[in-house]
């Protein structure tokens, strides 16, 4: 390499005298201190000097060129070690050696910076020394490190170099990531200087970009952000923006958006740039030009001629008109009315209108959508064919008319979502028919539900009491999760228990009057509460009530529509409201019926003087204990004397010894025994999942409580005491019940004929 190369390479690294790095001295520390070396370099070569970027033991910062060991490696480009400079032929006079720093010992590698040697990695002792082949390359991998150190530190510097140059440009640079919802990750610091925006409020996510954006204005940034969603590369918006000082700009929006392997939006990169004057300048224009508009073209057909070549465009005033444009303002290049088509519609119109100019088709016919300057959508259905070519066949001029078809297209759209929502509203009748989940339903109509409804988000909820309060109970919701809370609230409809009971809200709106309720600006609305922390912006709403008998039994909320919501839609989907309504209905009349079954089933089951369990529901009980894995004790209880009780006292006292009894199961038994009358004064008992002798105490105590209890009557006090029978029933008998309860039956007669007041077993 020659000098040149080596000086202009510092050069671009922007390397200097006395310029040194701290970071590099501490790494030289490490590396004498390796050595067992007093001093370690890292120096690079000049035009008229040596001088040291990183220096250890050394007090100087440059040496004269003609004395530099450093330069011998450089010139070489390779390593050179010198055991004894005192004894070396071509160092031995040196003023290094012969002086401070009195050099006796130098082992040096190149330095490279983008393959050119510019210095040295040395390590220097005032010693004569050897150095080991492994030593050496230890150097060598040193040097390598430096040169990587150096390279990243000069695109450090350029890195830094060109963020100071994109904050004093006249563009800030933004980026959203698609994590939960499309988020702000990157805003330049510019935004502050250039549109009185907190650069670093939104990068710490305490403020809102589209807080700062005019009202007016927002539909047009989120449908910049709905088309990138929709799977649109490039956009552009033009927007108003309010700075907290109350500054308003025009600003233009340039973005382009970039997709995963599966198609999924992952970012979106863009570029903010005052458009204020441009727009004032456009205003004025139009203004101007609208006072001097002529007659409209009475032809009902648009027509356009094309130049290809020249791409420039000829219509007449009817393809003005469709449009709401200016004819006079008409700009002849295709990028003009291209801007005007819908992105969604762009593909499939520049596919046919290739097909046609490569000769596959005989004309070109399409239908798409164009942007009417008052901002709604207008069908237009192009046809044209190319009216002339050049001596190679290729197409110069393309001529056709423009038909504005918007009624009958919308029309048909309108008959094909009819189509749908009859479909869909059969297919969640038929679901629950099927299976008896209205929920269940309710999800598998949602995602059609948005579609045609033309909505980013829904819902369908139905009024039902819970903890004792009115409340809308979710049956199907968009599962979106943006924050902790609102995960919380995902997982609850997941589990079938999300419920809604404050309603001072938009769609608490609904619930409240049990009516309609339409805001296409839920911001200015008065019920309006916002949205939560982390939740998407809502830009329209529209809740529809479920009425059923003049009562309001449910609602459907959509949200999102990337136009205006109207009664129009409303009116389109009460059919669905009325549907539901019906399903609702079966639902509660299911349920009624259900309770009521299991109300006669319990009172059927029920002893009505003790409330126990009866004869009946023994018996069912026990009928699962068929060939037991694990035993269990069945016991008859019989209370003592209890005809002549009746016969002395009357039926009415009969009837508080057996309540009496009843009230003892309950309290002595435990949670998994199971107590029951059998009729008359005879009671019986299942215990299971206890050891025979906790059983006798169990029964044994259950005895003494019983007779150290006291009937209080008019006449007199009446004593109460019974008698128990038992039988325990091994795991895996075969014997049915009617058999055990006979065997127990047993066991009760011998403690009868023992005395009574006593627990005997079988």
């Amino acid at each position: 390499m020659n000098e040149m190369t080596r000086l202009e390479t510092i050069a671009e690294y922007s390397l200097q005298v006395a310029d040194e790095d701290p970071s590099l001295n501490q790494l030289l520390a490490a590396l004498a201190q390796l050595f067992d070396a007093p001093i370690a370099l890292v120096s690079l070569i000049g035009a008229d000097f040596q001088f040291f970027k990183a220096r250890y033991g050394l007090g100087a910062d440059r040496t004269r060129l003609e004395d530099a060991f450093c330069a011998h490696v450089v010139a070489q480009d390779a390593p050179m070690v010198v055991e004894d400079a005192s004894s070396h032929a071509e160092f031995q006079h040196n003023p290094l050696v012969t002086g401070a720093p009195h050099i006796r010992f130098y082992a040096g590698v190149p330095l490279q910076l983008n393959n050119v040697p510019v210095g040295a990695v040395c390590v220097i002792d005032q010693v004569p020394r050897s150095i080991s082949v492994q030593q050496l390359a230890l150097l060598e991998k040193v040097s390598a490190h430096v040169s990587h150190y150096l390279t990243l530190w000069h695109q450090h510097k350029q890195l830094a170099q060109e963020q100071r140059l994109l904050e004093q440009s006249p563009a800030v640079l933004m980026q959203w990531r698609n994590l939960h919802g499309l988020t702000l990750t990157h805003v330049s610091g510019n935004i502050d200087t250039l549109f009185d925006l907190p650069a670093e409020a939104l990068r710490q996510k305490q403020a809102v970009f589209e807080d700062f954006i005019v009202p007016a204005s927002l539909n047009d940034f989120n449908f910049l952000l709905s088309n990138h969603q929709s799977g649109v590369a490039a956009a552009e918006a033009h927007f108003q923006i309010k700075s907290p000082s109350h500054k308003l700009f025009w600003v233009k929006l340039i973005s382009r958006a970039f997709f995963s392997s599966d198609g999924r939006l992952d970012a979106i990169h863009a570029m903010l740039v005052d458009h204020t004057a441009n727009r004032y300048t456009e205003a004025k224009l139009t203004e101007t030009n609208q006072q001097m508009r002529l007659l409209l073209d009475a032809s009902g057909l648009g027509t356009w001629d094309w130049n290809l070549q020249l791409d420039s465009s000829k219509v007449n005033r009817r393809w003005c008109e469709m449009l709401g444009l200016d004819y006079e303002l008409f700009d002849s290049s295709s990028l003009f009315w291209r801007q005007l088509i819908h992105p969604a519609d762009m593909a499939a119109l520049d596919a046919e209108l290739q097909r046609h100019l490569s000769g596959q088709t005989p004309v070109f016919n399409t239908v798409y959508r164009m942007k009417h300057q008052d901002g709604h959508w207008v069908w237009i259905e192009t046809y044209g064919k190319v009216v002339e070519r050049d001596s190679q066949q290729q197409p110069v001029r393309l001529a056709g008319t423009h038909r504005d078809i918007t009624v009958k297209k919308e029309m048909a759209l309108l008959e094909t979502k009819q189509r749908q929502l009859l479909s869909f509203i059969n297919k969640a009748q038929a679901m629950y028919l099927r299976s008896g989940n209205l929920s269940e339903a309710c999800r598998a109509v949602l995602a059609e539900l948005t579609e045609i409804a033309d909505s980013q988000f829904a819902f369908i909820g139905q009024m039902r009491l819970n903890n004792e309060k009115n409340s809308l109970f979710i049956h199907a919701i968009t599962e979106i999760s943006w924050n902790e809370r609102s995960s919380q609230l995902v997982e609850l409809y997941q589990q079938g228990q999300l419920y809604f009971d404050s309603f001072d809200n938009l769609f608490g709106k609904v619930i409240t009057s049990q009516t309609l309720v339409i805001s296409n600006e839920p911001a200015s609305h008065p019920a309006s509460k916002g949205t939560p922390a982390g939740h998407p912006k809502i830009f329209r709403f529209l809740g529809l009530p479920i009425m059923l008998k003049d009562g309001l039994v449910g609602m459907i909320g959509l949200a999102n529509k990337l136009s205006d919501y109207t009664p129009a839609d409303a009116a389109f989907l009460q059919p669905l409201c009325d549907a539901l309504a019906g399903l609702f209905y079966a639902v509660e009349q299911e349920q009624a019926r259900v309770h009521a079954e299991e109300q006669l089933k319990n009172l059927a089951m029920t002893d009505p003087l003790t409330g126990i369990p009866n004869r009946r529901a023994f018996i069912e009980h026990c009928a699962r204990l068929k060939n037991s894995p694990t035993g269990y004790v069945l016991a008859i209880l019989d209370i003592d004397n209890f005809k002549r009780v009746n016969d002395t006292y009357g039926h009415a006292v009969g009837d508080e010894v057996i309540k009496l009894i009843g009230r003892k199961l309950q309290h002595c038994l435990r949670s998994d025994d199971y107590g029951a009358r059998l009729g008359g004064e005879e009671f019986a008992l299942l215990i299971e999942h206890t050891e025979i002798d906790m059983v006798h105490l169990l029964l044994d105590n259950l005895r003494l409580e019983i007779s150290a209890e006291v009937v209080h009557t008019a006449d007199a006090d009446v004593s109460v005491t019974a008698s128990i029978g038992a039988r325990y029933v091994p795991a895996g008998e075969v014997e049915d019940l009617h058999l055990q309860m006979a065997d127990a039956d047993v066991a009760l007669y011998k403690a009868k004929e023992n005395g009574r007041d006593c627990l005997m077993w079988f």
